[in-house]
């Protein structure tokens, strides 16, 4: 897949998110969106042979940037090499303000070709909302706070949970 096609998958991707999302959360959301890039394991075990080495270079680079805020323009950079780019990425809403909006980009750390991924439709991508459990669920007019992993995440840095 080229740079542009991928970014092109990225933009839409997200405001489907949005539309998703606005559907099940009550918060008020940006348009002006970040990403955070959570790749699904951060370590390469020694005996992990089914990535390669351009993949752990890759993966490298990606945990260098662990919990901060990117832009569409350095995901597109960080996430394509050579018309390659991960297999899978889960996409929901992390965090939603009234002048931003940060979405987490769960991926994995394999990276393939455009006939090799995985997902139909904006391939890569696959838009989610992810649901609070019941201990962390508030409701509002049958809708839940969108911010709750933030919240939890937070929460849990402080020492609580």
């Amino acid at each position: 897949m080229d740079k542009i096609k991928f970014r092109y998958h990225l933009d839409e991707a997200t405001k489907q998110l949005i539309v998703m999302t606005k559907t099940l959360c009550y918060n008020d959301f940006s348009d002006n969106y970040n990403y955070i890039l959570t790749p699904n394991l951060r370590t390469v075990d020694k005996d992990d042979k089914h990535l390669n080495e351009k993949e752990i270079s890759v993966l490298n680079s990606w945990n260098k940037f662990e919990g901060k805020l990117l832009t569409a323009t350095e995901v597109v950079d960080l996430f394509h090499h050579d018309n390659k780019v991960p297999v899978w990425i889960d996409m929901t809403v992390y965090e939603a303000r009234p002048d931003l909006t940060v979405i987490d980009l769960f991926c994995s750390r394999r990276l393939r070709e455009e006939k090799e991924l995985m997902h139909q439709g904006l391939h890569p991508f696959h838009v989610q909302v992810a649901t609070p459990p019941d201990s962390l669920k508030v409701e509002i007019d049958g809708k839940f706070d969108v911010n709750w992993k933030k919240k939890r995440d937070d929460h849990n840095k402080k020492g609580g949970f």
